[in-house]
């Protein structure tokens, strides 16, 4: 039976059974079915905000920003409450990025971080701050976040990422021991990573360098990340 259905069965049995039903329940009944239809229109709010948040995300990975920047702003208007909101949320921030408004898109990030719901969105999120934060040339504040990123979520999928990204942020910074040690730390955690033989020219080139006056070190490459 559907909810539609139930709610008439349920309607014409109180109809039916009007003193019985006010003598048991002193009207809380009805108060009961008004929260179940908001339960019902909620959920179905949830559906529709979802199915929608999926057509934006392939507008964005299509590169359609200016689309996606409208969209969010219909679909903000009406499902800011729903339970995609925090993912409607994380788009805002991505469409930023790819925007180049870092320092936005890093405030909204930083705000997911911290209270972001599932928690499953905290670590990328963080991470994603962290990456804005660079992006934005703000390199103190861009090291702080990705420390705080491995120390809180060491076994996270994105911790080896993080580790070579604080490495070469160290080296930028000309903290070359401190890079070093952070490259011979992902080699013992990530010996079959695909980046394990870069991270070990690279430790093995910061060494050579403090010890001689004319290094010769391979250039910086890394992929390119995104949050």
């Amino acid at each position: 039976m559907n909810f539609e259905k139930q709610l008439e069965v349920a309607a014409k049995w109180i109809h039916a059974n009007q003193e019985k039903f006010w003598a048991i329940t002193g009207g809380s009944f009805l108060f009961i079915l008004l929260i179940v239809l908001m339960v019902h229109h909620r959920e179905t709010e949830n559906n529709e905000a979802w199915f929608q948040l999926g057509g934006i995300q392939g507008q964005l990975m299509q590169g359609k920003l200016e689309d996606v920047r409208k969209s969010l702003d219909t679909w903000n208007d009406r499902f800011r409450a729903t339970d995609a909101a925090t993912y409607g949320k994380f788009m805002q921030a991505d469409l930023l990025y790819r925007t180049s408004d870092y320092v936005q898109a890093s405030q909204i990030y930083a705000d997911l971080a911290q209270s972001g719901h599932p928690d499953i969105v905290r670590p990328l999120a963080l991470s994603a701050e962290a990456l804005s934060e660079e992006m934005a040339g703000h390199i103190p504040q861009a090291l702080t976040l990705g420390q705080a990123f491995l120390d809180r979520y060491p076994d996270h999928f994105l911790s080896g990422p993080r580790y070579i990204a604080q490495a070469r942020l160290l080296e930028l910074t000309g903290d070359a021991a401190g890079a070093a040690a952070i490259y011979d730390r992902f080699i013992l955690l990530f010996p079959q990573s695909p980046w394990t033989a870069l991270a070990k020219i690279r430790s093995q080139g910061l060494k050579s360098r403090s010890q001689t006056t004319t290094p010769t070190m391979p250039s910086l490459s890394f992929p390119n990340a995104k949050p």
